[in-house]
């Protein structure tokens, strides 16, 4: 028998097996398919159910991630202060620690350079830390009774008066030379007091109230 003629007869005998066993040919298949769909929709619900499962967790966790963090930033800061128009390091020092004197502390938490310059709009993480020297001073007021019976409050004023050498706690619209006049009756005697407390106002054309400062003492 020929080669051509064998190869034939066996493409015909496979053909012809195919045909008598058509219907289990198609059963085979059918259920082939339908295992591989099933598999596919096995697999999608695994992974559906699967980031259902990731999203609870997440949302369980969420809590307690943030109250964790809150109560870090509670232990070492004790709030967060936005700037207004006119506000200064010093008075923002004194209005959480009674003490001018932590506006370096301030400073240092919030990366502020050189002269501490900032701007309405600013956000200042004010640290936890112990207070410095105290620098606030409460107003001083007289209480008197008029002739209704009402009770009269009003602030005193020292602005003007002799002051003598010693400590001395700044006011409103002081300045070294008012002070001079009034600690020497000099105003040109003003460099010495500025000199005795060029630390606490390194600018002496700029002094804050409710500062506590040294009036030194003429020498005789």
């Amino acid at each position: 028998m020929k080669k051509g003629q064998s190869t034939e007869k066996r493409i015909k005998n496979i053909l012809k097996f195919f045909k008598m066993n058509e219907n289990a040919i198609s059963t085979l298949m059918g259920v082939v398919v339908i295992v591989v769909i099933a598999g596919l929709i096995f697999n999608y619900f695994k992974t559906a159910n699967l980031k259902t499962w990731q999203g609870i967790l997440l949302n369980e966790q969420q809590p307690a991630t943030t109250e964790k963090k809150d109560e870090s930033i509670n232990d070492k800061f004790l709030t967060t202060y936005k700037v207004v128009k006119g506000d200064d390091l010093w008075h923002i020092s004194e209005k959480y620690y009674k003490s001018g004197y932590n506006y370096v502390d301030i400073m240092k938490e919030n990366k502020i350079f050189g002269k501490g310059v900032i701007v309405a709009g600013m956000e200042l993480k004010i640290p936890k830390v112990e207070a410095k020297k105290i620098t606030v001073v409460e107003t001083k007021k007289e209480i008197a009774i008029s002739d209704k019976g009402d009770v009269i409050k009003s602030e005193v004023n020292t602005a003007g008066k002799p002051i003598e050498a010693g400590e001395y706690t700044t006011q409103k619209g002081d300045s070294y030379w008012k002070l001079a006049v009034r600690t020497y009756g000099d105003g040109f005697k003003w460099t010495k007091i500025y000199w005795a407390n060029r630390k606490v106002f390194a600018n002496p054309d700029l002094i804050y109230a409710g500062v506590k400062i040294s009036i030194p003492a003429l020498e005789k």
